[in-house]
């Protein structure tokens, strides 16, 4: 089946986000976070397409831009295909690092967008990354309220909608963006699924095995352990626990198979 071509903004205003295959962490440490923000910038850039705020985690990514050419799907193609062949330079692996196209979702007025903004800045500490905002730097936060001469975003454009006076603005906005609020936008809800994958991402890191790794023979009894530990969970299918895992689901019915057998 065909997929549906992407909505258009009337605004010409997005909220991006991409994320890992398998929600694996594509983001591993400041060099890779380095990487997709110089990426991003590069390629806006040479499309003419402004970004206004930004926030990169461990396994996705947020980016609030402003696209006047109509043109988002094949930037945002050609950001995924510049870092993906990066990633499996770095990390000597192929195959794909994100999941799927990149989510997009329309702004189509200014409390929307600022709504957007304050969600993505507040995302680390709500992930538990920081604890405060300005104490996370791969966010675009800092660039809003620090004096910095060499800014990713378009701040002035944003602080203009809470004063035309400088100091007074960055005084709201600061305001704006510790309010309490019940903002809710596209991102990785917080399920089940998200946290079993965290589980087995914790996992893998303690014993220092990458997830396609886990079909190796001297891992077999790692690969058995989790997927008789997501089957005790008896929430998710054989094809799902194979999926999460990156295994056949051959593999994982028989290992399942073999316990109940020794039971």
């Amino acid at each position: 089946m065909a997929r549906s071509p992407r909505e258009q903004s009337k605004s010409n205003f997005y909220h991006v986000m991409i994320r890992g295959n398998a929600r694996r962490n594509i983001f591993n440490d400041d060099e890779d976070k380095q990487k997709i923000l110089v990426t991003v910038k590069k390629i806006l850039d040479e499309n003419v397409i402004s970004l206004y705020a930004y926030c990169v985690l461990d396994d996705h990514a947020h980016f609030i831009v402003e696209d006047t050419t109509e043109d988002i799907s094949n930037v945002m193609k050609r950001i995924n295909i510049s870092y993906a062949a990066y990633f499996n330079r770095k990390y000597h692996s192929a195959g794909q690092v994100f999941y799927d196209r990149f989510k997009s979702e329309c702004i189509e007025n200014e409390k929307y967008l600022l709504e957007a903004i304050r969600f993505i800045h507040n995302n680390p500490v709500r992930d538990g990354y920081a604890k405060g905002r300005c104490q996370y730097k791969w966010s675009s936060y800092c660039e809003y309220v620090q004096s910095m001469q060499d800014r990713m975003i378009r701040a002035d454009r944003i602080l203009q909608l809470f004063s035309g006076q400088l100091e007074e603005a960055l005084r709201k906005f600061m305001e704006y963006s510790s309010k309490e609020n019940n903002d809710a936008f596209m991102d990785h809800e917080d399920n089940l699924e998200i946290r079993v994958i965290r589980m087995i991402n914790e996992y893998l890191i303690k014993n220092n095995i990458r997830l396609n790794e886990l079909g190796y023979k001297e891992n077999i009894g790692h690969r058995d352990k989790l997927i008789l530990a997501l089957n005790d969970m008896s929430v998710f299918s054989i094809r799902k626990i194979a999926a999460l895992l990156e295994l056949n689901r051959g593999v994982v019915y028989k290992t399942i198979l073999s316990f109940r057998d020794e039971k």
